[in-house]
């Protein structure tokens, strides 16, 4: 019995602790505005068709949400374009090759790797970036100045530490203290 209770024990650790099919979550960053500004935020996608690559996008861009859950990007500022931030309902396109260091540097694929936030809004701000727009680097766009800070740098991309749960480990000790109470019975 007490093999039996170990096997099963072992068995449910493992699947506790096996990864699971969940959204990634991605920090990026793009430096090299001008007066030194920077843009960085994160996305969660999740790779639905299993292509490789992660494409969303607006009607505009004849593209779905489907693959992204959350996305977030602020603007430092500079004198040339005021600070901002965006979220998901400013997300115009993101095209991304899952597992690059980089967005933006991908020409080749069924689309060319690209970021845009707010692209066809009429006020706010612009932010664009990547092989689709025609270059690599990004700009930013103050719509009420017609005013445009450039970077010349690649958006860099790095997964996210996905911190394992309190609850697996509050699990295993009780499962680890329950085995060997009953070691110590047998």
């Amino acid at each position: 019995m007490t093999k039996l209770s170990l096997k099963l024990a072992l068995v449910l650790v493992a699947a506790l602790l096996a990864p699971g099919a969940e959204a990634a979550v991605y920090n990026f960053v793009q430096t090299g505005f001008d007066e030194g500004a920077t843009i960085s935020g994160s996305f969660t996608v999740n790779d639905a068709n299993n292509s490789g690559q992660i494409n969303v996008g607006s009607a505009n861009f004849g593209m779905n949400f489907n693959e992204i859950s959350a996305f977030s990007l602020s603007f430092s500022g500079n004198s040339i374009v005021a600070a901002f931030s965006h979220n998901l309902a400013d997300l115009s396109v993101l095209v991304y090759n899952v597992g690059s260091p980089y967005l933006g540097d991908e020409i080749n694929g069924a689309q060319q790797e690209l970021i845009a936030t707010n692209f066809f809004g009429n006020t706010g701000f612009d932010y664009y970036s990547g092989m689709g727009f025609g270059g690599f680097g990004g700009a930013v766009f103050d719509k009420a100045s017609n005013s445009t800070s450039y970077s010349d740098d690649l958006v860099t991309v790095t997964p996210a530490a996905v911190p394992v749960p309190g609850a697996v480990w509050l699990f295993g000790s009780a499962l680890l203290g329950f085995i060997r109470l009953k070691e110590r019975k047998a």
